[in-house]
């Protein structure tokens, strides 16, 4: 059986509440080896190291998705750098421009992805 990693997931949502044990206790059977949970905020940045910690195969990448990026508060910089520091954590994200939605205005995404950019090259 081929062996997976997948490199992009959220178990930290809450439509994975109900079976989320269940389901990730059944990742090794179906031939999945590696997950990298994705942080989107600060609180599922935190979650995903969390999660990270209940599970050795489990990793967490911290992060501001652009969606979110008008609700970053000052300090939240360098709340994502102490979360960085976690040692189950291996990547900055979910980063990125959304022009699409626009759900944060375009120059805040920029600057927003700018600084997670400069953090991840310091880190």
């Amino acid at each position: 059986m081929a062996r997976i990693f997948d490199s992009h997931a959220h178990y930290d949502s809450e439509r994975f509440d109900e079976d989320r044990d269940l389901l990730l206790s059944s990742l090794s059977a179906h031939g999945v080896d590696a997950v990298i949970n994705i942080g989107s905020d600060l609180p599922s940045s935190e979650a995903s190291i969390a999660l990270a910690h209940r599970y050795d195969f489990i990793f967490a990448a911290v992060g501001v998705h652009p969606h979110d990026a008008a609700g970053c508060e000052p300090g939240y910089l360098d709340r994502l750098a102490a979360l960085s520091r976690d040692p189950k954590v291996v990547a900055i994200g979910e980063i990125g421009l959304d022009y699409h939605y626009d759900f944060s205005p375009r120059e805040v995404q920029r600057r927003v992805f700018e600084e997670q950019l400069l953090l991840a090259r310091d880190l």
